[in-house]
């Protein structure tokens, strides 16, 4: 889940832009106007995705700290379990995840929300795994655009959302009339694409 080699940030945003530009769902040339979005109350429950087109079952629920916990308990990533902050925020910890096990401390400046293009949010993180590696990166989260975005033959304006740090490029996909990531994708700078999710709709 959090990769250690560290690489350049062009690379990432290269091939995030190659990678968004053969989206299909992903409409640019649309003219989408949004309000502001306030920050939404977290989905809790089970969440339905197909990632890289395989189906996986995700269930959310909110600990007693304020921290969201989340595990995947069907798909590729199955046994997979993490606790974060919620929406961009780094994990702060995970396990059986790719392989990976491990926390991370995350110091936040700035604040996103409400979701508006240009609005930024920034995170100073350190880390440690089972293995005792260590590393330090920060990572910065940016609204970038308002797309349009083709889920299940539908298309909802969406707020995109991009989080750059020293090894991957994430982007979210947010519907403000749903309130939920419609699409998520995480780009590695050298192994490339690792997460490309699609939310099913019920």
């Amino acid at each position: 889940m959090k990769p250690l080699r560290r690489i350049s940030l062009t690379v990432a945003a290269v091939a995030l832009t190659a990678g968004c530009a053969g989206d299909p769902a992903i409409n640019r040339e649309a003219s989408v106007e949004l309000a502001p979005m306030e920050k939404p109350a977290v989905l809790e429950g089970k969440l339905s995705w197909l990632d890289k087109g395989e189906p996986a079952l995700m269930e959310i629920a909110m600990t007693g700290e304020g921290m969201v916990a989340g595990a995947w308990v069907e798909g590729t990533r199955k046994g997979c379990s993490w606790v974060n902050d919620s929406w961009f925020a780094p994990t702060l910890s995970w396990k059986d995840c790719e392989g990976s096990t491990g926390t991370q401390e995350a110091t936040k400046s700035g604040d996103i929300w409400p979701l508006a293009v240009g609005m930024a949010e920034s995170y100073k993180v350190k880390g440690k795994n089972a293995k005792n590696e260590t590393w330090q990166t920060t990572r910065r989260c940016e609204v970038s655009d308002m797309v349009m975005v083709s889920v299940q033959d539908k298309q909802y304006p969406s707020y995109e959302v991009i989080c750059r740090d020293s090894w991957s490029t994430r982007t979210w996909y947010i519907s403000p009339e749903l309130k939920r990531t419609l699409k998520f994708k995480r780009v590695h700078n050298s192994r490339g694409v690792q997460s490309d999710m699609v939310a099913i709709l019920e």
